[in-house]
C-alpha cells in the first residue's frame, strides 16, 4: 500500500492555461493534490538509432493511491522537488479484492515552470 511509503506530494494539472503573455501552454490548472505518492527513479539502458550510440534514459516509477484519477495526458508536479513529470504508462497493481495502487511511468518535463512551457 502507498500508505507505508509514500514519501512526496504529487500536484496534478489537467488541460491548458494561459501565462502571463496570453499564449496557451498545456501544463494546465491544478487539479488534483495527491499526498500519498512514493516515486523511485529508474534506470534503462537503450540503443539510440539515430546517434548509434548506447545512452542511459532514466524513467520514474511512482505509486499512487487507488483513487488517484491521473490521465496519461496530464502534468504532474513533485512537491518535494519541485520538478515536473509527464506521464508515459499508468496500470493498476494486481490483487484479489480492493483495486489496487496505481503504477505510474513517468518522464521528467525540463524546462517546465506553471506559467511557461
Amino acid at each position: 500500500m502507498v500508505a507505508e511509503v509514500g514519501n512526496t506530494t504529487l500536484a496534478v494539472f489537467r488541460g491548458t492555461a494561459a501565462n502571463a503573455y496570453g499564449d496557451l501552454t498545456d501544463v494546465g490548472v491544478p487539479y488534483l493534490t495527491v499526498n500519498q505518492a512514493a516515486p523511485t527513479e529508474t534506470a534503462k539502458v537503450s540503443f539510440d538509432p539515430a546517434s548509434q550510440t548506447r545512452r542511459t534514459i532514466r524513467t520514474i516509477m511512482c505509486v499512487v493511491p487507488s483513487w488517484a484519477d491521473i490521465n496519461d495526458d496530464d502534468t504532474l508536479q513533485d512537491e518535494r522537488t519541485g520538478d515536473f513529470l509527464m506521464v508515459e504508462a499508468i496500470q493498476r497493481q494486481p490483487t484479489l479484492g480492493l483495486p489496487g495502487d496505481i503504477i505510474l511511468t513517468l518522464r521528467a518535463r525540463s524546462g517546465v515552470t506553471i506559467a511557461t512551457d
